[in-house]
């Protein structure tokens, strides 16, 4: 395998870590419901949609239709996909503040569970399929899912997998994808595609009989692998909680269900959260307040909404964000945790109106914290994190245009 010398991003401090135990969970949702004005709330600053006109040009601008996707290039480019009535359109910002809107042709219906930028401006989709589209909309499936086993031939026009849920691509253009088998032998992938040839990077399937559980050492080292563990040797069973990739200078991490491990040049892994003391973990007190050390922390397993987690990486902060889908929760306007930043009456209303949404953490310098609560997604580019929103109002019908989706950059800490 490649190693991934390759990739971008500024020299990186030791990230020890990313996850949350289900007492995080259970005391951001008690602290947001009683703690009052206590602590610093975050705040966001609007870049894409959020306004009352789809002809505006400027932040007056309203986006239509469900969110479907969001990606952030190194530069701060962000790119954000919603479905409309006649099907599928692309919102780009650039960071001089130009918005281009783009309709997609050869896909459709789709939401993506991560999303990618390439160096030649293409944006790579994980949603079950992995799906390239160019800048000017054209869409092709680079890898077919929908099989109900791995077909691991190696050409990427025949090679078949269960489901797709992770992408991240390097700087040198090759691609990652994290992937799964749902059916019968259950376990979750990375592989790599480069050209027309997809190569194995990390799992591996069960053996006849191989237990699922972490008295399983395959199993434990797919959450806490131990020095020198290879990232083919690790079995991932928590295929609708894993999947999910975001690379650095450093390696490749990947979310592997209750946990976070990296992968690194020479092919093993190393912890990044591994559910090492989840009784460790406090509960939250406020935004970007230490609840403990990442790597004791334990990533819970989803609710039964359907939504599922995100990873991504800041490298140029050297930062890791994820977020947990075992809650849902709205934008809050009035606690601990409310989205200070909301300057127009349209804004406001959004938030007020969105679609209930998962619970952001961050990681650095090893220590866990957690961020925002209420967004569809995030991706960050080299310094900046950006979230996704999604307004419901209560009468919004089965007409995708009922909705409004816009894209939020969250203010971080110095």
């Amino acid at each position: 395998m490649r190693g991934f010398n390759s990739w971008s991003g500024r020299r990186r401090r030791t990230v020890a870590g990313a996850g949350a135990a289900i007492a995080v969970i259970a005391g951001f949702t008690a602290y947001n419901v009683a703690s009052g004005d206590e602590g610093r709330p975050p705040r966001v600053d609007f870049v894409l949609g959020g306004g009352d006109d789809i002809y505006a040009k400027d932040d007056k601008q309203a986006i239509r239709g469900s969110y479907a996707g969001l990606a952030a290039a190194p530069d701060g480019t962000v790119t954000l996909f919603a479905q409309e009535n006649d099907g599928m359109v692309m919102w780009q910002r650039r960071p001089s503040g130009a918005v281009k809107r783009t309709g997609i042709t050869g896909m459709d219906s789709v939401t993506a569970e991560q999303a990618a930028v390439s160096p030649d401006g293409s944006v790579y989709l994980a949603a079950k399929d992995l799906w390239k589209v160019t800048p000017t909309g054209k869409a092709a499936k680079v890898v077919k899912g929908g099989c109900e086993k791995l077909d691991a031939r190696t050409a990427a026009s025949t090679f078949c997998t269960g489901r797709i849920t992770g992408v991240a691509v390097a700087e040198d253009g090759s691609v990652y994808f994290g992937d799964q088998v749902v059916w019968g032998d259950v376990a979750s992938y990375v592989h790599k595609v480069e050209g027309d040839r997809v190569e194995l990077v990390a799992g591996r399937p069960p053996r006849d009989d191989e237990p699922y559980s972490r008295s399983n050492p395959a199993v434990q080292n797919g959450i806490d692998p131990a020095p020198g563990t290879k990232a083919g040797d690790v079995l991932v069973t928590d295929v609708f909680n894993s999947g999910w990739l975001a690379l650095g200078k450093d390696g490749l991490y990947w979310r592997t269900g209750e946990g976070i491990v990296r992968i690194k040049d020479d092919g093993t892994l190393s912890p990044l959260v591994a559910a090492s003391a989840p009784g460790r973990i406090a509960e939250a007190k406020g935004p970007f307040e230490s609840v403990g050390r990442a790597r004791d922390a334990e990533i819970p397993r989803p609710s039964s909404t359907g939504r599922v987690g995100d990873l991504t990486l800041l490298s140029g902060r050297d930062e890791v964000y994820y977020t947990d889908a075992h809650g849902a929760y709205k934008p809050s306007l009035d606690s601990a945790y409310r989205w200070q930043g909301a300057s127009s009456a349209t804004q406001k209303k959004l938030l007020e109106e969105s679609s209930r949404g998962k619970l952001v953490h961050r990681v650095a310098d090893g220590e866990l914290s957690s961020v925002i609560a209420g967004v569809q997604a995030i991706a960050g580019s080299d310094d900046a994190l950006y979230a996704a929103v999604e307004g419901r109002p209560d009468d919004a019908g089965k007409d995708p245009e009922d909705l409004s989706t816009a894209v939020v950059r969250v203010e971080l800490p110095d």
